[in-house]
């Protein structure tokens, strides 16, 4: 039985130093696996092979404020994560910490 494979997609050297380039401005990794049509893992192997020190995932302090703004203004948090480019955890995440939203499983203790 012969199985179809899916086509691998090489790189080349001035892709990838966009690539990182690309993450170092804060696109997400998700992104940019579309971007260049690559598997995550292949993004993070990228990353790593260049010595590029891994993100926290989540927000920082003025993609915070936006995310507080936005849901403050009625946005869903599936809306501002899109928007932001990253998962709705981060963005729920941060309207916890804003007192926003209050985290119920917490409150439970």
């Amino acid at each position: 039985m012969r199985t179809i494979e899916t086509a691998q997609t090489f790189l080349t050297a001035a892709e990838v130093d966009q690539l990182v380039g690309d993450y170092l401005a804060g696109m997400s990794v998700k992104f940019l696996a579309e971007r260049y049509g690559i598997h995550r893992a292949t993004v993070f192997s990228h990353l790593r092979r260049r010595n590029v020190p891994s993100r926290r995932p989540g927000l920082g302090v003025d993609e915070k404020a936006e995310a507080v703004r936005l849901a403050r203004a009625g946005v869903s948090m599936r809306a501002i994560s899109r928007r932001m480019g990253v998962d709705r955890k981060g963005v729920r995440l941060a309207l916890v910490e804003a007192g926003v939203i209050v985290d119920e499983s917490r409150s439970l203790v």
